[in-house]
C-alpha cells in the first residue's frame, strides 16, 4: 500500500499492510509562516516518513472588536474569508497540497470556536462565559459561523479534511450543562458544515480529564485524545466513538526522552493492546518543538518491525 491507500483503509477499518503513523509539533518561530512554513512541513514529512500530514495553524483568529469585558462578545461578527489571517493559511495549504497531494492525505488545523475565541481575547473566554454566558455564546456563534466557511475553503484549497482541535471540555473548566449549552453547539456548527465534504476529518479532543462521552456524536472520520491522561483506552474509545482512533503515545513521554529501543517497545505495547484495525499510531497531542526527529523515526519504524 502507498500512504494514501494505507490511511484510507485504516479510516474504513479495513486490513492494512502496516499501521499508519503520524506525529506533529509546532515549528520554531522563523518557520511558522509563509514559504518557510511550507518548506518546514514538507521537509519534516519527508524526513520522518509519516503516513499523513497535519498542517499547523499559526494564524490565530482575529476578532473585529477588542474584547476586554464579557459584554464585548455581543459585538463580535464573523470574520470574512478574505481576512488576512485566513488568506495566509489558505495560501500555505495550497502550496503544501500542490507538493504532496499525490503522496499523502493532509489535514489542516481548525481551532474550535472556544479556542479561537481565546486566541482573539487573550484567554478570557472561561471567565467571561461564567460571568455572561449569553453574550459570550453570541460571540462564539459568530466565530463558529466564520470557521465553518473557512473550513470549507481549506478543503477547496487542497486539504483532505480538518483537524478539529476541540477545547473547553475539561471537567474542571465548565459544568456539563455549560458545555452542552455554550460550547458543543458551536463546535457542531463547524463540523456539520464539512461533514459531507472532505475524506479525513480528525477530531482531536484536547486536554486532560475531559468528559469524552459528550463528544461521541461529533462528526468526524477518526478521533484522537490524550489516552495516557484520560481514563479511556484506545480500545474503549473505538467502542465509544464507533470509528477509528489515533494515538497511543504520551506526547511528553518516551517518544521525547527515548532511547529508540524504549520507543519501539512502547509502540509494540500499544499495538498489542489496540490491534491493527481501525487504528493509527500517534501521540496524545502536539509534540515538543525541540523533539529529536530520530525519536519520531524510531516510532515510525517500530510499526514495520
Amino acid at each position: 500500500m502507498n500512504k494514501i491507500e494505507r490511511v484510507r483503509a485504516a479510516l474504513r477499518s479495513e486490513k492494512v499492510d502496516r499501521i499508519p503513523v503520524s506525529f506533529w509539533f509546532h515549528f520554531p518561530d522563523p518557520q511558522k509562516h509563509g514559504g518557510a512554513m511550507v518548506k518546514a512541513h514538507l521537509d519534516y514529512f519527508h524526513a520522518v516518513d509519516i503516513d499523513f500530514l497535519k498542517v499547523m495553524n499559526e494564524h490565530h483568529y482575529e476578532a473585529n472588536v477588542d474584547i476586554k469585558a464579557a459584554s464585548d462578545w455581543r459585538q463580535v461578527r464573523p470574520a470574512p474569508l478574505g481576512a488576512p489571517f485566513y488568506q495566509a493559511q489558505l495560501d500555505e495549504i495550497k502550496q503544501i497540497a500542490d507538493r504532496i497531494g499525490d503522496e499523502a492525505l493532509m489535514v489542516t488545523t481548525i481551532f474550535n470556536p472556544y479556542s479561537s475565541g481565546n486566541h482573539a481575547c487573550g484567554k478570557l473566554v472561561t471567565s467571561h462565559l461564567k460571568e455572561n454566558p449569553q453574550a459570550v455564546s453570541q460571540g462564539l456563534a459568530a466565530i463558529a459561523e466564520s470557521l465553518a466557511v473557512f473550513s470549507e475553503a481549506c478543503i477547496d484549497a487542497g486539504a483532505s479534511g480538518i483537524y478539529f482541535a476541540a477545547q473547553g471540555g475539561e471537567e474542571e473548566r465548565f459544568t456539563e450543562e455549560q458545555f452542552l449549552r455554550y460550547i458543543k453547539p458551536h463546535d457542531l456548527t463547524v463540523l456539520n458544515a464539512v461533514k459531507d465534504k472532505g475524506e479525513f476529518h480528525l477530531l482531536h479532543i484536547c486536554r486532560e480529564r475531559v468528559r469524552l462521552p459528550l463528544y461521541a456524536d461529533y462528526p468526524g472520520h477518526a478521533v484522537n485524545w490524550a489516552v495516557t491522561k484520560n481514563s479511556l483506552s484506545l480500545r474503549e474509545g473505538q467502542k465509544l466513538f464507533q470509528r477509528p482512533v489515533i494515538g497511543g503515545l504520551d506526547d511528553r513521554g518516551v517518544i521525547v526522552s527515548g532511547p529508540a529501543e524504549s520507543i519501539q517497545a512502547a509502540v509494540h505495547e500499544v499495538i498489542a493492546q489496540t490491534g491493527t484495525t481501525g487504528f493509527m499510531l500517534g501521540a496524545d497531542c502536539t509534540l515538543p518543538t525541540d523533539i529529536d526527529l530520530d525519536h519520531i523515526r524510531a516510532a515510525v519504524q517500530a510499526v514495520r518491525i
